[in-house]
């Protein structure tokens, strides 16, 4: 399992470059073949309406991919020594790996040999671990490639017919690249239409890729025993939005899907609760998470 992991990190900057080259692509092939296309049919004023919204969309997926990258996810070899003395007052697990405690939702990833807060998952293309501190780049990522493939597969869809038009495929046309990218763009959209719907009942539900596992074990357990199963970290749909992307307000329904720099508020172990009295409601939320002199980030 070991030689795996150790594979698994080698291939990552392969993969994180082969998902940019395909970005890439997409862009040109955007503005090689459609937008003149574009403009030839609808006009100027639509072509630069087209490229406005396409390099929004293009901004939006680098940002949140970078960021993704780059920043910590967090963990507990990040935590100030002051929480890793409650580790046995809370119960927290124990980590044989790190030789630390675990808070509720902290997992060990193998590939990264830590333990990750509130880890959703290793993430290859992302060649980091998806938690705490960078959850919701990854799902703006997710939600800006699919509103990119789905964008991209209508443009390009329009350069299908010259294809065939003259009954056989022309395939030595300037119309292939755009059909290949077609293809591409909507088998994209497709894979990620699931994994982004998977995410969004996860925030919807405050359950994570790992902890979804066990809480259906609870639940399973609870429902045997006769007894409701409780989440205890569901403060409510609307809520648990807010909190996966740290927004709040009046404007939280806009303000979720906009690029910010800002650290997420919080320290990645004591998470809200919907009862303040639980076991990690006692402690006090506002204590550091960083060691003197960390930054949170791999830059």
């Amino acid at each position: 399992m070991e030689n795996i992991d150790r594979v698994v990190k080698r291939l990552e900057p392969a993969l994180v470059a082969f998902a940019l080259g395909l970005i890439l692509l997409d862009v040109y092939t955007f503005f090689q073949y459609a937008l003149p296309h574009i403009a030839a049919h609808s006009g100027r004023p639509a072509a630069a309406l087209h490229v406005g919204w396409s390099l929004l969309l293009l901004f939006n997926v680098l940002w949140n991919q970078l960021h993704c990258t780059f920043t910590s996810p967090g963990t507990t070899l990040e935590v100030h020594e002051q929480a890793l003395h409650l580790a046995r007052a809370q119960d927290w697990r124990w980590c044989r790996k790190c030789n630390r405690g675990k808070p509720p939702l902290c997992h060990h990833c193998s590939v990264c040999n830590r333990c990750v807060l509130k880890m959703d998952h290793h993430c290859v293309w992302m060649a980091n671990c998806v938690g705490f501190f960078n959850y919701r780049y990854f799902v703006l990522f997710l939600f800006y490639m699919w509103v990119g493939c789905a964008y991209s597969a209508a443009v390009f869809w329009l350069h299908v017919p010259a294809l065939f038009s003259l009954g056989e495929p022309d395939w030595e046309s300037h119309a292939f690249l755009p059909f290949f990218m077609f293809i591409m763009s909507a088998s994209v959209w497709l894979a990620l239409s699931a994994l982004l719907s998977w995410h969004v009942y996860l925030i919807l539900t405050a359950s994570g890729t790992i902890d979804s596992l066990d809480f259906s074990a609870q639940q399973d357990a609870a429902r045997a025993a006769g007894r409701r199963w409780v989440n205890p970290y569901d403060l409510g749909r609307v809520a648990n939005w807010q909190e996966a992307f740290d927004v709040r307000g009046r404007w939280w329904w806009l303000a979720w899907m906009l690029p910010t720099r800002r650290r997420k508020l919080g320290n990645g172990y004591v998470l809200p609760q919907a009862d303040p009295g639980g076991p990690m409601g006692r402690l006090d939320p506002s204590m550091p998470l960083l060691r003197p002199g960390a930054t949170g980030s791999y830059v």
